[in-house]
């Protein structure tokens, strides 16, 4: 038999308690000391990284938006 969460009330009641269990249980699993800050200047997120060597919080937007911005800087006349 699997067990389920069931809550009552309001939506936004039912989203905080949500919110507030996943943010305890982030808090309470020792992976937490290996949050980091992406690397992206223009980026406030925080990422828990899945290899050693990540740097950002999504390759896909700030990694790429880097990697362009240090092709340009390599690249420009000047």
């Amino acid at each position: 038999m699997v067990a389920a969460r069931r809550r009552e009330g309001a939506p936004g009641l039912r989203l905080a308690s949500c919110l507030a269990e996943a943010a305890a249980e982030l808090l309470a699993d020792p992976a937490v000391a290996g949050i980091r800050k992406c690397e992206a200047d223009d980026c406030v997120m925080v990422f828990l990284p899945t290899h050693p060597r990540r740097r950002w919080c999504s390759a896909a937007r700030c990694g790429n938006r880097v990697r362009v911005a240090r092709h340009y800087q390599r690249h420009k006349a000047g």
